[in-house]
């Protein structure tokens, strides 16, 4: 059968982290040596995640590592996950009913309908994303695209911040619903409506097991909502990253082949002009480029090259970064279509490969038509799948953040804010940009390849391929840009004003 070996196994060459095309390859850089580059960040993709780490995780969603494997946790979590989600929903509908018809609250038949679509699609989003996340894990490009790398906020990993959200998020939860454990209060004269000090299923006068019930299933379901959305979350980040990786080291080769073409045209066309190259072209936040062009003038004029000759210089790779260690942890062999076995993994003897599935190092040379045509081909195809294999999540996610947070504005026209509240209402307006970010970095990367395309009468024709083939990470064809994330900030700031100038009017 077809069998994929993803590369844990790739020796990264230590060395080879200088500049590409200087005979010393050492990593020490001084102005004149390392020519500036266009492409900014990591080109070198980060190791796999740690054996330990996949046999957890394939155990949660049954991924069968062996052929006689029984995924009996898998089982018992999908049970606890679907039976949490079915009783939450039951409760919920049930006490919901009882407050639409209840004299004690001002709960009216829209109030109730609206908190049950919104818990309906709080339990659907959390059982689809358990099964999505075993279609993810078991898939062979993303576990190949799957690595320990993810964009980061505040020089903190992503992943990290959004685990951070979650869990916050179903820790003010669960807080903020406490009194639905409370049993029966037989207090003489208390206030049934607007009391938060006792049961609400004693308000509308249902037994308290009611409650106890739903908050026992939604504790159990919120722990559960956060591992499988962060499971997906972290595909998303990680596989966003490595996408943004391979953009860069494309936009790579696309600059190399630009000033080798750069400096034959010159040499042809214009042996008169100065000795400018495109290294005048680029910009950089730091204050070490008045060194850099100064360097390199005194290199012109003694008609130096300071790059071994080859023609201007070709930095490809970053010379201030440290040198990697290969991968050394076993791996999974994912075979499909094997007859007569049902185990999809099969695990590798440690350090079983030498080879790679990509050259870390990249090779300065004019490259033809149908070799730019290929390479944006293939990334364009592995942004294609990320983008149809999480759209439906991420519209998920968007379109519950975006009907809680609107229910909860509109409840505090009517209602003073509390402190849980608030938590409730900031943590998942936290989510959109930090996973909305993922995707504009994809899309911010992959618009920088036509501009970064020498153009030649060869290449015309491949000009209207790419203008009409854009590499975009794109949500039911949407791209989700910085612009994106601007405009979603804006409305949410212009709802914060519009809630503070309707209470300034009801002072009045």
């Amino acid at each position: 059968g077809l069998q994929h070996v993803p590369y844990h196994q790739q020796r990264l060459q230590g060395g080879g982290q200088g500049t590409t095309g200087s005979p010393s390859g050492n990593n020490t850089r001084t102005p004149g040596e390392a020519p500036l580059s266009h492409v900014k960040g990591r080109i070198t993709p980060a190791k796999k995640i740690p054996y330990w780490l996949w046999v957890l995780i394939a155990k949660s969603l049954g991924i069968k590592l062996h052929e006689k494997d029984k995924p009996i946790i898998s089982a018992v979590l999908h049970i606890l996950t679907f039976g949490s989600a079915l009783g939450i929903f039951l409760t919920n509908a049930w006490v919901c009913g009882y407050n639409i018809s209840s004299e004690n609250t001002k709960i009216d038949i829209l109030d109730g309908t609206v908190s049950i679509m919104v818990m309906s699609f709080f339990c659907g989003l959390g059982v689809y994303s358990h099964r999505l996340a075993y279609r993810l894990f078991v898939h062979p490009k993303f576990l190949d695209m799957l690595r320990l790398h993810s964009k980061t906020i505040f020089k903190i990993n992503s992943a990290l911040v959004i685990f951070i959200v979650l869990l916050s998020f179903v820790l003010v939860l669960n807080m903020s619903t406490l009194n639905y454990v409370y049993s029966f209060d037989t207090t003489d004269n208390i206030t049934m409506e607007n009391n938060t000090d006792i049961n609400p299923c004693q308000v509308v006068d249902i037994s308290v097991q009611v409650c106890q019930v739903y908050w026992i299933c939604q504790m159990v379901f919120s722990v559960f909502f956060l591992v499988w959305n962060l499971l997906v979350a972290v595909v998303l980040v990680s596989v966003a990253r490595t996408q943004t990786i391979s953009i860069r080291r494309f936009l790579k080769e696309l600059e190399a082949d630009a000033k080798l073409l750069d400096n034959q045209f010159r040499a042809k066309f214009s042996r008169n002009e100065s000795s400018c190259n495109l290294n005048q072209y680029i910009w950089t936040d730091d204050d070490s480029i008045a060194d850099y062009f100064t360097a390199r003038d005194q290199t012109a004029v003694n008609g130096g090259d300071g790059n071994g000759g080859n023609g201007g210089g070709v930095g490809l790779q970053s010379a201030d970064q440290p040198p990697r260690q290969r991968s050394s942890f076993s791996d999974l062999q994912l075979r499909i279509g094997r007859s007569g076995s049902v185990s999809r993994f099969e695990q590798l003897v440690e350090n079983s490969g030498e080879g790679s599935s990509e050259d870390n190092t990249i090779e300065p040379h004019i490259m033809s038509v149908q070799e730019m045509m290929h390479k944006h081909w293939r990334i364009s195809m592995s942004v294609r799948l990320a983008s149809v294999a999480l759209q439906r999540w991420m519209s998920s996610i968007t379109l519950m953040i975006t009907a809680w947070t609107a229910i909860r504005m509109v409840y505090w026209l009517s209602h003073t804010p509390s402190l849980y509240g608030i938590f409730m209402f900031i943590l998942p307006l936290l989510l959109l940009p930090l996973l909305a970010s993922s995707y504009s970095e994809v899309n911010y990367e992959g618009a920088k390849i036509i501009q970064s395309i020498l153009p030649t009468n060869e290449r015309i024709e491949m000009f209207q391929y790419l203008y009409g083939q854009p590499i975009k990470m794109t949500v039911y064809g949407h791209a989700v840009t910085y612009g994106t994330i601007g405009t979603v900030v804006a409305g949410i700031l212009a709802a914060f004003a519009s809630k503070i100038f309707l209470q300034e009017i009801n002072m009045i």
